[in-house]
This record gives C-alpha cells, sequence and structure tokens, in this order.
C-alpha cells in the first residue's frame, strides 16, 4: 500500500481567476470605502452560496460584479488586486496564478488600455518576486465591444 500525500503540501496552480473576483471581502471593502462606495450586504456577507436557487443568476450575479468592479479604479487599486490575489494564493500553498483580466474595465481610471495592462503587468512581476507565486496575466476581450 502507497503511504497517501498530505494535499495542503502539494504544488497548486490557480487558472483563471478573475479580476475582480479574486477580491477577498475585506480587500473589496477597503477599496470600495476608499471610493466611497457603499456595498450590497448580499455582496459581503461571506454567505453567497447561501442564497436559493430560485435567487441566483446571471443578471444578479453581474450586477454584484458590476459593483465590485467600481470599487477597482486608478492605479494603487489595480496593484492592490494583483498583489492581494498573489499573496492569497501564496498563503494556500500556490505556485502559479493567472489572472484573467479585461482592461476595458478599468482603462479610464488610468489613462488608456496601455497603461492599465502597464500598471498590472508591472504589479505581477513585483508580486511575483515577492511572493514566490507566478503571476500570468490572461489579457480578455469583450465580444461585444
Amino acid at each position: 500500500m502507497v503511504a497517501g500525500r498530505d494535499l495542503a503540501t502539494l504544488p497548486k496552480a490557480h487558472l483563471h481567476l478573475h479580476f475582480t473576483g479574486s477580491l477577498s471581502v475585506p480587500t473589496l471593502v477597503g477599496l470600495a470605502d476608499a471610493r466611497g462606495i457603499d456595498l450590497p450586504e448580499q455582496l459581503v456577507d461571506s454567505i453567497a452560496l447561501d442564497v436559493p436557487a430560485d435567487k441566483r443568476g446571471w443578471y444578479r450575479f453581474q450586477r454584484f460584479y458590476d459593483i465590485a468592479r467600481a470599487a477597482v479604479q486608478g492605479e494603487d487599486a489595480l496593484r492592490t488586486v494583483v498583489r492581494s490575489a498573489a499573496a492569497e494564493d501564496a498563503a494556500e500553498g500556490s505556485r502559479r496564478l493567472e489572472l484573467q483580466v479585461d482592461p476595458t474595465s478599468y482603462a479610464a481610471s488610468v489613462g488608456g488600455l496601455q497603461p492599465a495592462l502597464e500598471i498590472i503587468l508591472d504589479e505581477a512581476v513585483s508580486a511575483s518576486r515577492e511572493t514566490g507565486v507566478q503571476v500570468g496575466i490572461v489579457v480578455a476581450a469583450s465580444r461585444i465591444r
């Protein structure tokens, strides 16, 4: 019989993690507070899975995601998202993180698409160095734009 290995000690990779969706509730609350955004209780109650099936759905999800995305504006916020995601993954034993981002959602707050991507990529390099987690960025594009 082969002895089992402790899953907590195995290397991990976190693939296709959505940029704003990577935020922990405390980090989201901090970013929202900095922008003066009041978040709905349902977005920060940490029990989203307790929503009854008949109350779930794409439009509800999208509305909450858009509210969260509004809190992620400006260079500091973009850097916070990358840094926080890398630190949380490092704490969980991840060696690789792929953040998926559509930069059009954040471009206006930093002067355009190119600055948004440069900030995110620069922070990915810094976060990789600081956490030991290799942070990759997958750039997405809207099919309807």
